[in-house]
């Protein structure tokens, strides 16, 4: 049987595992990477559910230790690293013995979102575990984390499912064939956000209301555009950056359809067609698109430096 039943695609990852599992060679520290929503959250808590043989609510085992980012109390907003002092605190709880006699789990969602100073802390604790201890790190991108950390870990990288894949694993899941078709379409090969766009109905109202606006959007008169823009980052929105990201993702998706539409890749597409998407299609050219996922780019790197979001919105409409 396989261990890792429930898990859609990542087949070698999980023969990977499972052989490590068998024979009893898991290395003390593991790194997935992979973009958000591929499976790496899921296939990491199987392989912690496996070691410890648990079921039930994590944070209730002992020797079960979990790093994340914690939240301003003041602002309400998850802060932008992990703190030396959460590593250091790790480290004195990984001191103490294993109440079941067997393995210790730290995980750390978000690695790359250690401080310098929690990465250098964690360094020394990776370097020389304490008994059968694993870390299981996550990341976009290990190019985000220090080298050092890196190179004591065995990485494992996450790449996008085949959209057939994602189907035949929501169908297994109970989800009829045409819900999972449209999930598996709208996934861009993310497991994670098929089934989240399924079970949460909020996400998928949120999508499918992006879907329209971004296009409502592009339909527009410039003059028009220019006025929508504050409309859909609220003066009142508090994740200023995270809102600006996820109407970029938006966008990003509605252009991708229309350029891919234009390509005669339409069985590429995310959204169902529509005849609004199709008459934006019609009205927009291929330089206009393209001109407009160069905006978007430069609006990604700039949200690093927090700029003005209702500015970069700007930015994106005039570039049509």
């Amino acid at each position: 049987m396989n261990a890792f039943s429930g898990i859609i695609g990542h087949d070698k990852i999980q023969e990977v595992l499972s052989r490590n599992l068998e024979h009893e060679t898991l290395p003390h520290a593991l790194l997935f990477v992979g973009s958000d929503g591929l499976g790496k959250t899921c296939v990491a808590q199987k392989l912690i559910r496996l070691l410890l043989n648990h079921s039930g609510d994590m944070g209730l085992h002992s020797d079960y230790l979990e790093l994340s980012r914690l939240t301003d109390e003041k602002t309400g907003k998850r802060k932008s690293t992990i703190s030396v002092a959460q590593v250091r605190e790790l480290n004195s709880r990984l001191g103490l013995t294993s109440i079941s006699g067997g393995w210790k789990v730290v995980f750390i969602e978000e690695a790359s979102h250690l401080s310098s100073g929690a990465s250098n802390a964690l360094l020394k604790t990776i370097e020389e575990p304490k008994g059968k201890t694993l870390f299981l790190l996550t990341a976009s991108s290990g190019d985000r984390l220090p080298a050092t950390i890196v190179s004591r870990c065995q990485t494992l990288r996450f790449s996008p499912v085949p959209r057939a894949d994602i189907k035949t694993g929501l169908v297994k899941m109970g989800f009829s064939p045409v819900d999972a078709g449209t999930a598996s379409a709208q996934s861009l090969g993310r497991p994670g956000r098929a089934i989240k766009f399924l079970k949460e109905s909020v996400y998928r109202a949120q999508q499918e209301t992006g879907m329209e606006q971004a296009v409502r959007f592009f339909s527009s008169p410039l003059a028009t555009r220019l006025g929508q823009v504050t409309d859909l980052i609220p003066k009142t929105e508090i994740q200023k950056d995270d809102a600006l990201l996820e109407t970029l993702d938006q966008w990003e998706l509605v252009c991708r359809d229309l350029l891919f539409h234009q390509l005669g890749l339409g069985e590429l597409r995310v959204f169902p067609e529509t005849t609004k998407m199709n008459v934006l299609g019609e009205t927009l050219t291929q330089e206009q698109l393209l001109s407009v996922f160069d905006r978007m780019k430069q609006v990604r790197i700039a949200t690093k430096q927090h700029i003005n979001s209702h500015l970069a919105l700007e930015h994106i409409a005039l570039s049509i």
